[in-house]
């Protein structure tokens, strides 16, 4: 079977990462034949092709695509993706399309009714943009269940200027409409927000996990790891990612300053804070009780799951989220994690079970619980062993790739 892989990144955010990992899933245990099609390429891997050239043309294009996300047009033209992606895709032939994240500057929405005639998509939605105006999260507002636009939706990533959110929401419906789409969803909660979309009408929608590899995610030495970053061994330490750092809008950097803020005014020993991800987190070094370790943004699995190992709690004050892999790698490494109840993190955080899922925003109750977690090792050591169960028994990536290759298989039969 041949499958082609579209999303804006091969290797790197939470879509392309699961993406991939889908794909060496399906190699691994199927034989398929995979390429990947993407706005940027950040690996050398041969069998992923750039939808625009490094330089100028990408200069060209993401200068269009700002400038017609100011007027209001989200992805209604782009000079050079749109063509390659067309072409490529009838010169690959593929039998089934996975498709991931499509907004990024990259594809053009129309593209769906035209890629369906070469071969079935199957898309998998990675946060709520395939049925809003124009966002990838509302922050709770239902307006697209009308087909409108949120009040604020517009302010919201991928930003657009003139409020043209109702005219885009209608467009998707009726390009949808058009298209041969079946829609997979990782989480329950954006699966059961899906089916209430009047845009999916006629659709089928299917709820599939994401997994995670157990042979690279799990308990390292975290001796070893502390050793590496100076860190001793009866230290406690906390951890934190996201790809963006502190500037994503989504991943909660505010409330992570109120929280370490927080926690620094009751600490009475330093603790070490390792964060992965890009961004300057120079204002983190103004609490006196937190020693901070960055590491930049990390491209091996097996070094996450290092620095997962070697901390004591990974805390994710996430803002918007669907299902976040990096709460799945901290319990897969033993380690417990703290986040607020949002999206899908309640289906990997089970309260007083693998950490602490607190109500979004109470920022107080992150605060005790995080403190109150990080100095009874007996509690940390259960909700570790308890974590690293219950991603065993709920996110392998062999269930993931086997519900995926058994839905490819059907739609080709048809």
């Amino acid at each position: 079977m041949k499958i082609l892989f579209i999303n804006k990144y091969d290797i790197s955010g939470g879509a392309g990462i699961a993406a991939y990992r889908l794909s060496k899933g399906l190699e691994e245990y199927f034989q398929t034949e995979n390429n990947f099609l993407v706005g940027i390429k950040r690996s050398n891997l041969t069998n992923v092709y750039s939808t625009r050239r490094p330089g100028i043309e990408n200069f060209i294009e993401r200068g269009t695509n700002y400038l017609l996300n100011k007027l209001g047009l989200q992805y209604k033209f782009l000079p050079f993706s749109t063509g390659r992606i067309i072409h490529l895709t009838k010169e690959l032939n593929p039998d089934v399309i996975s498709l991931h994240n499509t907004h990024g500057g990259y594809f053009e929405t129309t593209l769906l009714e035209e890629l369906s005639k070469t071969a079935p998509i199957i898309w998998t939605l990675h946060d709520m943009w395939a049925f809003t105006a124009n966002a990838a999260h509302t922050f709770g507002d239902e307006s697209w269940k009308e087909l409108k636009s949120g009040k604020n939706e517009k302010k919201h990533f991928p930003q657009i200027g003139f409020n043209t959110g109702k005219w885009l929401i209608r467009q998707k419906k009726e390009i949808y409409r058009k298209s041969d789409i079946t829609i997979t969803c990782p989480s329950i909660w954006l699966y059961q927000l899906a089916k209430q979309s009047p845009l999916f009408h006629g659709k089928n929608i299917l709820h599939i996990q994401n997994g995670i590899d157990i042979s690279i995610f799990k308990k390292y030495n975290d001796s070893d790891m502390r050793s590496k970053l100076n860190i001793p061994k009866d230290s406690k330490v906390l951890a934190f990612i996201a790809e963006k750092g502190m500037q994503s809008e989504f991943k909660g950097g505010n409330d992570l300053l109120k929280i370490l803020e927080g926690m620094n005014e009751r600490l009475t020993e330093k603790v070490h804070l390792i964060i992965m991800g890009l961004g300057n987190f120079d204002i983190l070094n103004k609490f006196s009780n937190f020693i901070v370790h960055k590491t930049g943004y990390i491209f091996s699995e097996e070094l996450v799951a290092k620095y997962l190992s070697a901390a004591d709690i990974f805390i994710y004050p996430t803002k918007a989220d669907n299902l976040p892999s990096t709460l799945i790698e901290s319990l897969a490494c033993e380690t417990p994690a703290v986040t607020f109840d949002i999206g899908g993190c309640g289906e990997i955080i089970i309260d007083n079970f693998n950490g602490y899922l607190i109500r979004p925003f109470k920022i107080q109750s992150f605060i005790e619980k995080t403190l109150f977690l990080l100095f009874d090792n007996n509690k940390r050591q259960t909700f570790g062993l308890n974590g690293t169960r219950y991603v065993q028994d709920n996110f392998s990536i062999r269930t993931m790739t086997e519900k995926y290759y058994d839905l490819f298989v059907g739609l080709t039969k048809k």
